[in-house]
């Protein structure tokens, strides 16, 4: 459930079926960051189990991000200087876990349009019951998928560096 549900009921005709290229534009940015990430907390994690990438690849194949950050933040804690990497992953993850549910949203939620009312939000109907007798309709503002999309590039980043492959994404030693 997105917090803009609190805007208030937003009726189908409240909404513009035709999205403009600016919510297409973000949309598309932060669902391409999004999948970068998945790849690179991969890498990462292949890094610190300290296995090749390829066997990486074969380990965490249907492994939850989530679920990426909590091994890596595991094999820190074993090791005897891994506290303060391990804290700091463990905000990495609440971060993730804040912002994963926009992304879901856009990824698995049909896109109905724009709010008329407040353009820049986004309207998604989420097959998710919401009342008695109704199922969801969301919003996501634009500007929560541009901070969405700047921290999930950021922290692909870290993981690239920590999985040392360069930020093109070629892969150093396999």
């Amino acid at each position: 459930m997105s917090d803009e549900r609190a805007l208030g009921l937003i009726e189908p005709n409240d909404v513009e079926d035709e999205l403009e290229p600016r919510h297409r534009e973000m949309m598309l940015d932060l669902i391409l960051a999004w999948a970068s990430l998945d790849g690179a907390l991969g890498m990462m994690l292949a890094r610190v189990l300290g296995v090749s990438l390829v066997e990486g690849a074969e380990l965490v194949e249907d492994m939850p991000a989530t679920a990426r950050f909590a091994e890596m933040r595991r094999m820190m804690l074993k090791s005897g200087d891994g506290a303060d990497a391990a804290r700091m992953l463990k905000k990495h993850k609440k971060m993730y876990e804040q912002l994963s549910p926009m992304r879901n949203m856009i990824a698995h939620s049909h896109c109905a349009g724009f709010w008329k009312k407040h353009p820049d939000y986004v309207v998604f109907l989420t097959f998710q019951k919401a009342g008695p007798d109704a199922l969801a309709v969301d919003g996501i503002h634009l500007q929560g998928m541009h901070r969405a999309s700047i921290w999930a590039n950021a922290m692909r980043e870290l993981a690239f560096e920590i999985a040392n492959v360069p930020y093109g994404g070629e892969v150093d030693q396999i």
